[in-house]
């Protein structure tokens, strides 16, 4: 009897046992498929091929503005080389007339007076700022040199009455000198000039004949007033009224004459 009661007790607790484990057992799932990585590469291509597309829109340093929020760096270059000035290179021409008496070493006197007028060309180069404003007013400033040359055929005569007609009158006249320009913004294309001038003249009479010779020169001091018309991007027109004044006991400067010319500005 004891043998059955226990049989069936150990059949009862192994039931039980093999019971409890099947219901412990945690159920197999299938797992979802995993997202994550995909996202994330995908968000990483983008980042990829925006960055891409913003270098080729932007191919130098100078283009690189505030993107997004970002601050980024701008090529200091462009601003930076050529800032403070411009340069100018002008042609012109004048009618001169020479003026005074001058005596060579052989005690001949020469009235250079007598002599007509002549075309004298002229060359100039200068430097100038950028615009300073003043209110509506454009203001510039800077320096130039100048150089002007003619040449006229004259007669000299001997005290006998004799010509000799191979004789030429060679004037040179240089100058350098500070430049103010002003201009009203309105009408940038009308711009009044000032130019104080500091300058060396120079006579020189070359002859076959020593008795027609000599070579006088004397400084000068001018005051120059015009006006500079732009025609074009770089290119202007100028026209100028000058006053010199030379000190010297014989020889003599016209002392106003008006000039003409073009300028090219970069």
């Amino acid at each position: 009897m004891m043998t059955l009661q226990r049989l069936v007790t150990l059949t009862l607790t192994f039931t039980l046992s093999i019971t409890s484990v099947a219901f412990a057992a945690p159920s197999k799932k299938k797992s979802p498929k995993a997202t994550a990585p995909a996202e994330e590469v995908s968000l990483r291509e983008k980042a990829l091929t925006e960055s891409q597309n913003l270098g080729k829109q932007q191919k130098q340093a100078s283009e690189v503005q505030m993107e997004s929020g970002v601050l980024t760096l701008k090529d200091p270059r462009p601003e930076v080389i050529g800032r403070s000035w411009n340069y100018f290179v002008g042609v012109s021409a004048q009618q001169f007339q020479p003026e005074g008496r001058v005596t060579n070493d052989l005690n001949n006197t020469f009235d250079l007076g007598q002599q007509g007028q002549t075309l004298m060309p002229g060359i100039e180069f200068g430097v100038i700022s950028q615009d300073f404003y003043a209110n509506s007013i454009l203001l510039n400033f800077g320096a130039q040199l100048k150089g002007s040359f003619s040449s006229q055929s004259v007669a000299v005569t001997y005290p006998s009455g004799q010509v000799i007609d191979d004789a030429r009158l060679n004037t040179t006249l240089f100058s350098v000198g500070p430049t103010f320009a002003a201009r009203w913004e309105r009408y940038d294309w009308l711009t009044f000039i000032f130019t104080p001038e500091f300058g060396s003249l120079r006579y020189t009479q070359t002859s076959s004949s020593s008795y027609g010779q000599f070579s006088k020169s004397a400084a000068y001091r001018a005051l120059t007033a015009g006006f500079d018309f732009k025609v074009a991007d770089k290119v202007s027109v100028f026209t100028t009224y000058s006053q010199r004044d030379l000190d010297d006991s014989q020889l003599a400067l016209q002392k106003d004459n008006f000039e003409l010319g073009t300028k090219v500005t970069w």
